[in-house]
């Protein structure tokens, strides 16, 4: 693994690298850095791909200006792709990185062969039936900026004192039963929750909450035609089921993959290869159709 900045014609942009193969550009989620989900992918490293993951504008030594909307990520992860050389990739999003991906995807058709969103949040948060379950009274907040910022300082006060426990059932929500003593979920809670009580601190994170709540993400009409697979698990209590259902109504070509899985940790739970497996013969699939 390698995480470093290089310079684009857009900015710098630090990156993480890690793996040999075809490339994966793939876009991490609210509150974590790049090189956060080498760890939780090692399995797609292992198994022959080259993740390449940008830290989004706003986290790590990404600037945030003046690359602010959803659009202008994608942007900027095309010129990194230049600066490396590298004309067209796998594109992957996990969580509210999900959004991101398929932003990419929609923008950038000629530089993507083929799309996987993982636990994804897609869905303006335009009614709080798109928030997760347990931060639907947070909408009004998000609203506003200065109450925005009171809620974001409750974030960072709050993630350092959570237990990994306490964080594994807020993210396995009705599927908690099925992991509450399974190592694997808990050390992804462990690692996720380490990462998060410090990428909350990064500008790309109040950014995120800003996007979702005033940008229509992937637009109206949905104007995606590159082979797309979404993975994900009905129960997940953080990116609600209604982002699956309603993109899948925009984009009936779009293969849908329902697993029992750890809620939104869809990395751990009793098909957790069923995931994995499933996005590796997506991928290998289009490596040469793309």
């Amino acid at each position: 693994m390698l995480t470093r900045v290089i310079e684009t014609n857009l900015g710098p942009v630090e990156f993480t690298e890690a793996g040999t193969g075809d490339p994966v550009l793939y876009f991490h989620g609210t509150g974590v850095t790049g090189d956060a989900m080498v760890p939780v992918e090692s399995r797609m490293i292992d198994d022959g791909f080259r993740l390449i993951l940008p830290n989004r504008p706003g986290y790590g030594q990404t600037p945030l200006s003046p690359h602010e909307s959803v659009a202008d990520c994608g942007n900027v992860a095309a010129a990194l792709l230049d600066s490396l050389g590298i004309a067209k990739v796998g594109v992957m999003g996990s969580s509210g990185g999900a959004a991101f991906a398929a932003s990419f995807a929609i923008n950038q058709p000629d530089r993507t062969k083929s799309l996987v969103l993982l636990c994804p949040q897609l869905h303006r948060w335009d009614h709080k039936r798109w928030l997760p379950a347990s931060s639907r009274w947070t909408l009004p907040l998000l609203r506003r900026r200065f109450l925005r910022k009171l809620l974001l300082k409750l974030y960072q006060i709050q993630l350092p004192r959570m237990s990994a426990k306490q964080f594994l059932k807020m993210e396995a929500g009705d599927r908690y039963s099925d992991v509450a003593d399974d190592p694997a979920s808990n050390a992804l809670c462990a690692l996720t929750l380490a990462e998060m009580a410090q990428g909350t601190k990064h500008g790309g994170f109040e950014n995120d909450f800003i996007i979702f709540t005033d940008e229509s993400i992937i637009g109206a009409n949905c104007l995606l035609q590159t082979p797309t697979l979404l993975i994900h698990d009905a129960l997940d209590p953080m990116a609600p089921v209604d982002h699956v259902d309603w993109f899948v109504s925009k984009v009936p070509h779009c293969q849908r993959v329902s697993i029992r899985a750890a809620g939104h940790l869809i990395w751990t739970g009793p098909d957790a290869d069923v995931m994995h497996q499933t996005r590796v013969r997506f991928l290998r699939e289009h490596v040469i159709a793309g």
